[in-house]
């Protein structure tokens, strides 16, 4: 019987692994900007380039979110090359191409 894509074995528990932590790298990466945005108003002197790093902090954060699908169609474009299952594996970077042809006309 030939292994179809839901029935990859270990690609879900990839899957749950990577949205899990990413998830919380993410969260957390957010969260400590904030926690130093706050901090730094709270501060006697609170210096605009605290206001400024911690800004940077929680875009980052924000900008692992919007990573998060990229990463997932990488993952599992990486797994279905490595099962040799081709169909998958093209359906798989043709969803990714079509994510960054938007990411670079949108950017535009």
């Amino acid at each position: 019987m030939r292994r179809t894509a839901s029935r990859a074995p270990g690609l879900d528990r990839w899957l749950a692994w990577l949205l899990q932590y990413g998830t919380w790298v993410a969260a957390s990466t957010v969260a400590a900007g904030l926690a130093l945005a706050l901090l730094g108003s709270w501060a006697r002197n609170g210096s605009p380039a605290t206001a400024v790093v911690a800004t940077r902090i929680m875009t980052t954060g924000i900008a692992f979110f919007i990573l998060l699908p990229v990463m997932r169609l990488i993952l599992m474009l990486g797994v279905f090359l490595h099962q040799r299952d081709y169909r998958f594996s093209a359906i798989a970077a043709l969803v990714l191409m079509i994510v960054i042809a938007g990411s670079m006309i949108g950017a535009m």
